[in-house]
């Protein structure tokens, strides 16, 4: 399939954020309004500060299928040691067109413009789960493995990958880095929900989390949002890199949860720390 590539700015950035959900004729739109325009307004002031930011990518009929999103990687939640010459790749998105060539066309767009840009390296976060694009089309352009993060309270890895400009490549000695929460538990439970305007998904998920601790009265539970773009450190604090939800320390949801699921996690957290309670008691 023939394909247009073009950088995005902020004439075309909404169509960033409408490949990501669903058509505006799905009675599901309006469920998104919120994180769409969240989304749109992150993306502006992206753009505004940095200029590129990455690419998208267009069928003959000027539809939007997919994108690469890229960050500088001063500010960003993961920690690095040389962050002012460092790009961020924080999202490959191809919903439909995964096997087609399209992403490896958008990867190496955007290498080519970061490196005329001056950029020194380019990293990437991935998980190892064959649901999202992992290291299979970074690892066929040179990207080698820097370090592998267990986030607190999760069991599925996320992997940094590194590409160098530099020529030669260094070999790089990959390490593990277990995070851990610096926080301690004031109340019975604590949900923190890790919410960033980056996915115009993140609204509906934080409306979730609100309408399930609503649940539980009277309140023995305390709800922090996190910022983790804007509050990095803090981020770090409770072993986190990105969105996420963590009860009293533990991420118990592999995906994005269902008000449901929020729920019944909650409760089990709050039977699992009356009866540890109780013992103690005893």
């Amino acid at each position: 399939m023939d394909v247009e590539i073009r950088a995005i700015t902020e004439a075309n950035l909404e169509d960033e954020v409408l490949v990501c959900v669903p058509s505006k004729d799905s009675l599901n739109y309006y469920k998104f309004r919120r994180g769409i325009q969240e989304k749109i307004e992150w993306l502006q002031q992206k753009v505004r500060d940095y200029g590129y930011i990455g690419n998208i990518t267009y069928n003959s009929r000027g539809e939007p299928l997919g994108f690469i999103e890229i960050i500088p990687a001063k500010g960003a939640p993961i920690p690095f040691e040389d962050a002012i010459s460092t790009a961020l790749i924080t999202c490959i998105y191809l919903p439909k067109m995964q096997g087609q060539g399209t992403g490896t066309k958008l990867l190496r767009a955007a290498l080519t413009q970061l490196q005329k840009m001056g950029v020194r390296q380019v990293k990437t976060l991935v998980s190892r789960s064959p649901e999202w694009i992992n290291d299979g089309i970074y690892r066929k352009h040179g990207f080698q493995l820097e370090k592998t993060f267990y986030q607190a309270g999760k069991s599925e890895p996320l992997d940094l990958l590194t590409l160098s400009f530099y020529d030669p490549q260094p070999r790089i000695e990959p390490k593990i880095e277990h995070l851990k929460a610096e926080t301690k538990d004031l109340m019975l439970v604590e949900v923190v929900y890790f919410h960033s305007a980056q996915c115009p998904f993140s609204s509906i998920f934080h409306i979730n989390h609100i309408n399930a601790i609503a649940k539980f009265s009277p309140n023995p539970v305390t709800f922090r949002v996190v910022d983790p773009w804007r509050q990095p450190e803090l981020a770090r604090q409770y072993g986190n890199l990105f969105s996420d939800t963590f009860i009293n320390g533990r991420a118990p949801f592999f995906g994005p949860p269902k008000q449901e699921d929020i729920e019944k996690e909650i409760q089990k957290e709050i039977d699992r720390v009356i009866q540890f309670q109780g013992k103690r008691v005893s």
